[in-house]
Parts: structure tokens; sequence; C-alpha cells
């Protein structure tokens, strides 16, 4: 009995000498406790972003649409001043809240009361244009990601877009508190709607091309595209947010055929696009967009949609009688009573089929169901003109008897597709070919 004693004493003699060995070991090689070394880093970011003198400026990345630019002032009251450019209102008007810097499994920035930021986060769909429960995909708590000089980079915890904060100058603070940021803004939107068909020449590496530039600010996207000398197409799409020199593209910028384009400033009544290594090219307007429209089909128009009992300018009257079987044919023309839906054409160019589909809704379009026609195509390349055959449908949902009007027509004519421009907005036109009388404008998918 007192050898089994002596035997288990010794065993917790050496756990115990073996264990603080180990615990001498750590402590001499990382002198501080894992605890220690975050609350230093919270520390030295808390300081970094409290010492700015005059503030940052600042871009975030939202999951639903493209980005925003925003300004901050920090101070060591855990209280955070800012600008942003959601609308005029938050351009102009500096607003306060409350932030913290806390550790949640790493070194975390949570903006604690309602501001700017919270706008894009908010789950009342009709606050800032998002959806009900996720606002625009973007977030309040953002964990560090890395300093590099002037600039502090944190990555959403939820939804894992950037925010980028950058040293704001004296001269920098001072426009986004007086208003400037607001000017710049609309002078940039003025740009892009006085000029319709933006687009740079290229001449680069044995290349030369016209590259067209599509700004929407409402959801804050830029796309670039351009042909290639076999004739194909290709596009490419970025996030942008304002800037006080014009606009700049988030996440490092847009890589389209080599180049990396990061910003599009303004230097006096001209608009550049820059590259990241500082390339320059002034953005000129074209009279008609660069690109036949049916060359981007699939790579930046998915297809066209006619909506509920709207019916577009640039519509013929026969095309109209069209448009309108079908719209009006909702409420009375399928045996049941429809109070919603719209017309579809949608491009499946790996297999060279187009579906007609047609939805229909008792509830305001929250829900409904779709009828479907599905075609094969053949398009000449060389005129854009498409000529349809019948595949398979109508298959589903409770209204190809009022699709059958542009049915006879998809199956009858060959069809074209031409741009329509009004008031600013791009819209698809579609023509028929064998029956040129028919012309419907739809809205771009």
């Amino acid at each position: 009995m007192i050898k089994n004693i002596k035997i288990i004493w010794y065993l917790s003699l050496f756990i115990f000498v073996g264990v603080s060995c180990k615990k001498n070991e750590v402590e001499l090689v990382f002198d501080k406790t894992p605890n220690e070394r975050v609350n230093d880093q919270i520390e030295l970011i808390n300081k970094t972003m409290v010492s700015a003198e005059y503030g940052w400026k600042a871009t975030v990345g939202t999951g639903l649409k493209g980005g925003y630019g925003f300004y901050f002032d920090f101070d060591d009251q855990q209280v955070v001043g800012m600008v942003a450019d959601l609308t005029d209102k938050s351009a102009i008007e500096y607003v306060e809240s409350n932030y913290r810097i806390k550790q949640d499994n790493g070194v975390t920035l949570i903006f604690d009361t309602y501001n700017y930021i919270s706008m894009l986060n908010d789950p009342v769909a009709t606050v800032y244009d998002g959806t009900q429960r996720e606002g625009l995909r973007s977030d309040l708590e953002y964990g560090f990601d890395y300093a590099n000089g002037d600039t502090l980079a944190f990555i959403g915890k939820r939804y894992r877009n950037p925010l980028v904060l950058i040293k704001a100058t004296k001269e920098e603070r001072d426009k986004y508190r007086t208003g400037s940021y607001q000017e710049v803004i609309n002078q940039t939107k003025a740009f892009f709607e006085d000029n319709t068909n933006p687009y740079i020449d290229v001449n680069s590496d044995g290349e030369s091309y016209m590259m067209g530039i599509t700004i929407n600010t409402n959801t804050k996207i830029i796309e670039l595209a351009s042909l290639h000398p076999d004739g194909t197409t290709s596009a490419s799409t970025g996030k942008y947010a304002f800037s006080l020199d014009g606009l700049n593209v988030i996440a490092g910028g847009i890589i389209y055929r080599g180049h990396n384009y990061v910003a599009m400033n303004w230097e006096g009544n001209k608009m550049y696009f820059i590259s990241d290594k500082g390339d320059k090219y002034e953005v000129k307007n074209s009279l008609q967009p660069i690109l036949p429209l049916y060359k981007l089909i699939g790579s930046k128009y998915v297809g066209f949609r006619s909506p509920y009992l709207t019916y577009f300018s640039g519509t013929s009257s026969e095309g109209l009688k069209i448009l309108e079987r079908y719209h009006n044919g909702l409420a009375k023309g399928t045996g049941y009573a429809f109070n919603s839906g719209y017309m579809d054409l949608a491009f499946d160019v790996l297999n060279k089929r187009v579906t007609f589909s047609g939805f229909s809704s008792q509830n305001n379009g929250t829900s409904g169901w779709i009828t479907a026609i599905i075609y094969n195509y053949e398009l000449d390349e060389d005129t854009g003109i498409y000529k349809l055959t019948y595949r398979e449908g109508p298959n589903g949902g409770y209204v190809s008897a009022i699709m059958d009007q542009m049915d006879v027509f998809l199956r009858t004519s060959r069809i074209k597709f031409d741009y329509h421009i009004s008031d600013g907005t791009v819209y698809a036109k579609i023509i028929g070919v064998d029956k040129p009388e028919v012309e419907m404008t739809f809205r771009t998918r």
C-alpha cells in the first residue's frame, strides 16, 4: 500500500515538473500570453485610428450591390463621426455614433449604434433598397485584416466584404466636412447621364481597341466590355464607390485584358480612367454603344423582360398588340384572375437556347407560376440575326393561352436586337426581320 502511494506521489511530481517546464518554455519563446498580445494589438489599432489627425477616407463593399464611400473620424471616447455616399443627405450631413475595438476571434471593429454603415445592413428593405432581413448584405462588425503605411483594412465578419481606411489629409477632411463630396458625386453622375456611351481608347501590347464602360449609379457596379479581333466579346465587372476625385474601384480594381483599372478621376473638366500603374485614359463618349447588343448577350445581358403593364417607347403598334395580348390577358384571358406578371426572354448561350417565360401572380408578384417555351436558335455572327426553332413547351404555369402571339412571332420571323435609349436608360429592342412592322422594347437583364 505504501509502495503504491509512493508511486502515485512520484508520478504527480513528474507531471507537475513537466507542466512547469512547458510553461516556462512558452513564456521564454513568446514573452506574453495570447490575451496580452491581442490586447496590445487592440490598443495599437485603436491608437492608430484615433491618432489620424484629419480622419480617414474609406470604402466598403456589399454583397447585394457595389461599394460605398465614407469619411470617418474616430475619437478616444469611442465616438466616430462620418459622411457617406449613400444619399444626398448622407454625403453632406456629418453624424456621430459609437464604435468599439474588442477581441472576438481576433481584433474586431464594431459599429455599436445606428449610422450610415447600419443603413447598408438595415433588415427593413425600404430603408435603403436592400432585401428584407439582410439589407444589402453588409456588416456591422469587421475583423482586422492588415495595416500598410497609411492604410488599415478590415473584413466583414459575416459577409466578408472589405472595409478599407486610408488616412485623409487636412484638405480632404475639409472637403468632406463642407459639402464638396456631394458636389463631386453630382458632377460624376451628371457626366454619365450626359455621356450615355462612355469608352476609352486602349493602345498597348500591340492591341488597339475601344473599351466600353457602363456605370450603374443605382447598383454601384462598373462594367467594362470590348470587341476582340476574332469578333468575340468579353466583359468584366467590379464594384465602385464615389471619391473626392470621382470614383474608386474597390477590392483592388477591375482586371480586364491585362490592365487593372482602379479609379476614375476628374482633371479639370475631363474624366480619366486610371490603371494601377498610373496610366491614364480619357473617358470619351460615343453616339452609339460601342458593341452591338447581340455581342453582349451571355456576357453582359442574360435576357430581356417586359414588366407588368409596362410599354416602353420604341415599341411599334404591331409590337404593342403582342405585348398587350399577354399583359391584358393576365386578368381575363386564361380562365384565372392574375393581378401581376411579366414576360421574359432568357438566353442559354452555351446550348444555344432561348426560353420564353410567362410569369403570373395572384398576390401582386410576391409569388406565382411560370410557363416556359424553349427554342433552339441559330445566330448569324456577322449580321446578329437569330432564327428560333421550337424545342419544347409550353411547360408549367397557367398562361400559355396568352403567350400565343409572341410564340407565333418567334417561330415565324427571324429576329435581331438593337439598343433603344430613353431618358438615359438603355433598353433592348426586338425587331422582326421577316416581320419588320413588329418592334418591341424590353428592359435588359
